[in-house]
């Protein structure tokens, strides 16, 4: 059975396909069987023209919980290396 944070980020996700801000991208991650997690995003936001972070992109991750939209998700910048 799905959960109903499932349901609910499987309506959100077809309307954010459909509009959303022109380079910013959020998309569930791709399991090795081909399906998606939809409890686990990943993100990509563009940085604000006329700044320091002008024409990059950067990551960050979004982990629903199974009582979304009660609870909000948590959202992370992976660590980068250099």
């Amino acid at each position: 059975m799905t959960s109903l944070a499932k349901q609910r980020l499987a309506i959100e996700r077809k309307g954010w396909r459909k509009d959303h801000p022109h380079a910013f991208v959020a998309k569930p991650v791709t399991l090795a069987d081909g399906s998606n997690n939809m409890l686990l995003w990943e993100c990509k936001i563009p940085g604000k023209s006329g700044t320091l972070w002008e024409n990059g992109l950067y990551p960050l991750k979004m982990e629903f919980p199974e009582d979304y939209p009660s609870k909000p998700p948590r959202v992370s910048f992976p660590v980068v290396t250099l």
